[in-house]
Parts: C-alpha cells; sequence; structure tokens
C-alpha cells in the first residue's frame, strides 16, 4: 500500500492491517495482540467477515505516544 499521502487522509480514513503494521513498525500478529491486551492501543472496525480496518486518527494518535516516549 502507498502510504505517502497519509498525512493528507482524515482521521476518519480506515487503513489495512498491512498499513497500520508498516506505519507502526511491528508484525501483524503484534498488531492482533496489542489490540487485545492494551486498553489505548487502535481497535480494529470491523466492515464484514473478512475486512478489518483501523481509523487513520487512532493510529496517529499512536505513533504520536510513541514518538514522545
Amino acid at each position: 500500500m502507498d502510504l505517502k499521502n497519509f498525512d493528507s487522509l482524515p482521521d476518519s480514513a480506515l487503513l489495512p492491517v498491512t498499513a497500520f503494521r508498516t506505519l507502526a513498525g511491528i508484525a501483524p500478529s503484534t498488531v492482533w495482540r496489542r489490540t487485545s491486551l492494551e486498553p489505548d492501543f487502535p481497535k480494529p472496525v470491523r466492515l464484514g467477515a473478512k475486512c478489518t480496518r483501523f481509523k487513520v486518527g487512532d493510529i496517529r494518535r499512536l505513533l504520536a505516544g510513541q514518538g514522545s516516549a
């Protein structure tokens, strides 16, 4: 997925786990584990049986927190 325009996306935009894991620099299995274990970690949005996305605004908040830690 092309993430060059990530900064111009609205906070309400939805990204697949592949884009989220690339931005966060973590493995897909880590994304799923952290969604169930960490209350402040972005929660997935289910759009269908095999379609899950993450909100851009939630990803931005996570990344901003990592930068200040």
